[in-house]
């Protein structure tokens, strides 16, 4: 179980949370793909929750790696940047996601 502000939920929905997550991580690449014209709306969506998250689990608010995403996104839904430097990040914040969700959430379930 892991604790959340209102209470404990169950590793393994955490685990298909962060895998969740990783899929909302990867779209970002065929909207930039795309020029899509809601790519910062979606991204701007995407960082809210995320700060959500780290309001809510105590436990990411100290991991460092979450902190990464966290300032990731705030960029890519800031500046302006290639298709290429848009890959670079996104499979960089889902291995993030993944070392996050190995670390505390996919072990044991």
């Amino acid at each position: 179980m892991i604790e959340v502000k209102y209470g404990l939920i169950p590793k393994e929905s955490f685990c298909n949370y962060f895998n969740f997550l990783i899929n909302k991580t990867y779209k970002i690449l065929p909207l930039k793909e795309e020029n899509s014209e809601t790519l910062k709306s979606y991204l701007e969506s995407f960082l809210r929750e995320l700060i959500g998250n780290k309001e809510l689990v105590p436990i990411l608010v100290s991991e460092p790696k979450f902190i990464t995403v966290l300032n990731t996104m705030q960029y890519l839904a800031t500046e302006e940047y290639s298709v290429e430097v848009c890959k670079k990040e996104v499979f960089k914040c889902i291995n993030i996601l993944k070392e996050i969700n190995d670390k505390y959430f996919s072990k044991g379930v």
